[in-house]
């Protein structure tokens, strides 16, 4: 799905425009994103914090981000009941954390047994 820029939702600022108020700047609600694939856990912090400011519809911030409003509420849940950590999952670690964790466990289990390996053929070659 691809983002919608601002100044092209339709209906978005209109209410501005009627009461002859300056239009709003709505690039400041939409969330700088680092991958489009996914949403990082500060990135969902941050629209969550826009969100609670109250300084714009939670429907309209949604659609600025290309968001559900479903997905949103979901993540303000979490960040409410548990804060940064609540968004992130794996006891507060990112996904790529936890995967780079486990292949240093295997890679310190390999260098284990390469150094076992070595000491035993020192062991043998040393007897003969």
């Amino acid at each position: 799905m691809q983002r919608i820029e601002p100044k092209y939702i339709k209906g978005v600022g209109m209410e501005d425009e009627k009461k002859g108020k300056e239009p709003t700047n709505y690039e400041r609600f939409v969330v700088k994103r680092y991958l489009e694939e996914y949403w990082r856990a500060d990135e969902k912090v941050s629209l969550v914090l826009l969100g609670l400011s109250n300084q714009l519809a939670v429907t309209t911030l949604c659609k600025l981000n290309n968001v559900s409003p479903s997905q949103f509420y979901e993540w303000r849940e979490q960040f409410i009941a548990r804060g940064k950590e609540g968004l992130m999952g794996n006891g507060g670690r990112s996904k790529r954390e936890v995967d780079l964790e486990k292949k240093i466990h295997v890679l310190e289990r390999c260098i284990g047994e390469l150094t076992l390996e070595k000491e035993l053929l020192k062991k043998i070659s040393s007897e003969d």
